[in-house]
């Protein structure tokens, strides 16, 4: 049986606005009974198909797996001239492909259940448009129930998630999922703190994370756990506040490894913004190291990235509106609510270092999103939150011990905080 879905996002509307950016931003990857009953619909015997494989290998020979064929340009085979999909407007929506009909949710295995996500690569995601999720409850107990059993087509020899698992914090420590709701408790409380600025928030988070590093959690579980995090959210109150007025600018080592991972971020290797990587490795090795320098024009790491130096990005932001401060919010309500940001959703990152590497994504959203202001101040937000968020959690390139490793060092300087002050400071607004 599979698990049931708890914990939608309820502050998140989503519906499909057929822009078809997934259709050709990304592979569709296909089990074998997909396969079959897409070849049985008979799309082969069609003129405009003649000659034409519907679907192609991808991986290694030991593990090949099979995706659905792109035409000219990275479109899906099935696209029409209309951006619509040939599949759904001929047999309906359950007869895509699962990976199709899923996105852009994200099932997270949580325990005994799945939480809700969503990827805010999709503009509808970002924009907040269409049903409300509660409203979707049905429809996605119908994923969920199909989610395992494509899961296990497309991954034969996976082991299935233990319900009792125990989760990674970061100094070696582990706790069951019981004691990871207590800390997300607290850290969604402090999210949700309506007196208090956003970026004040995330500092707040981190002072708490920095005592935790520093914890050993060998002895503290349960209620004793709940009594802990109270009395250090309490001692963070004030450590977070005095950060503005004691953290400088980020230091060099902060900002190589902040435009390490922002090179991580932009970085599209396939689909119609493919970037680069689509001509030569020395033309893409050479802007990843321009990244890491953060002198120049920025690399065109993917199509659509603003033609700007990186002095432009690092001048003042303009004041943002409100809503685009209100999408932030929505943003890491939903990544934290549906703890999408570590373990079996995130390379099994431990607890803390997924955290940190979310907080990342504050510096490095307002960092792009100055690249964007031509198109006005929410509009530069809603792009760089779908950029970001494109390769968050997704890139195998974060998957390396070196990249763990990387998000330590920022912990351990607090230069993370330092980032965000930096690269929330505004105009009109002295820097720290």
């Amino acid at each position: 049986m599979a698990r049931p879905i708890r914990h939608l996002p309820v502050i998140q509307r989503w519906d499909c606005h057929q822009c078809g950016n997934c259709c050709t931003d990304y592979w569709v990857p296909v089990t074998p009974e997909e396969r079959r009953r897409i070849e049985a619909q008979g799309w082969s015997q069609l003129p405009e198909f003649q000659g034409i494989p519907l679907f192609v290998p991808y991986g290694p020979w030991w593990r090949r797996k099979w995706r659905l064929n792109q035409r000219h340009g990275d479109r899906c085979i099935f696209l029409d001239e209309n951006g619509l999909c040939r599949i759904h407007a001929k047999f309906g929506p359950e007869a895509k492909p699962f990976a199709c009909r899923l996105y852009p949710y994200v099932l997270v295995p949580v325990g005994n259940h799945y939480r809700v996500s969503l990827r805010f690569a999709c503009p509808s995601a970002t924009a907040n448009k269409g049903r409300p999720l509660l409203d979707q409850e049905d429809e996605l107990k119908a994923y969920a129930n199909g989610f395992e059993r494509w899961h296990r087509e497309m991954n034969p020899k996976a082991q299935a998630l233990a319900e009792d698992q125990l989760l990674p914090i970061g100094q070696g420590d582990w706790l069951p999922w019981s004691d990871i709701f207590i800390f997300a408790e607290e850290l969604l409380r402090i999210l949700q703190m309506p007196t208090l600025p956003l970026v004040g928030r995330w500092l707040r988070i981190l002072s708490i994370a920095r005592v935790c590093w520093e914890a050993r959690f060998d002895k503290v579980r349960g209620s004793r756990l709940r009594e802990f995090l109270q009395l250090v959210c309490d001692a963070a109150e004030s450590e977070s506040a005095a950060l503005t007025q004691r953290l400088g600018p980020p230091s060099w080592v902060g900002r190589v490894l902040f435009r390490n991972f922002l090179a991580i971020c932009l970085r599209k290797d396939q689909g119609v913004r493919r970037g680069l990587a689509s001509e030569n490795r020395i033309r893409l090795l050479w802007a990843m190291w321009r990244m890491l320098r953060g002198r120049g024009k920025l690399p065109p790491l993917q199509k659509g990235l603003p033609e700007v130096t990186f002095a432009d990005l690092e001048k003042p932001l303009p004041p943002l509106p409100p809503a685009a401060w209100d999408l932030l919010e929505r943003y890491y309500l939903v990544k934290l609510r549906s703890l999408q940001f570590f373990g079996p959703a995130f390379m099994d990152y431990p607890l803390l270092i997924g955290l940190e590497m979310l907080a990342l994504t504050l510096p490095m959203i307002l960092w792009l999103a100055r690249g964007y202001l031509e198109r006005g101040s929410l509009a530069a937000v809603e792009k760089a939150v779908q950029v970001i968020d494109e390769n968050f959690v997704y890139s195998p390139f974060l998957a390396s011990f070196r990249q763990r490793l990387a998000l330590r060092i920022l912990a351990s300087r607090q230069e993370t905080e330092k980032l965000i002050l930096w690269y929330a400071r505004s105009s009109n607004v002295v820097p720290a």
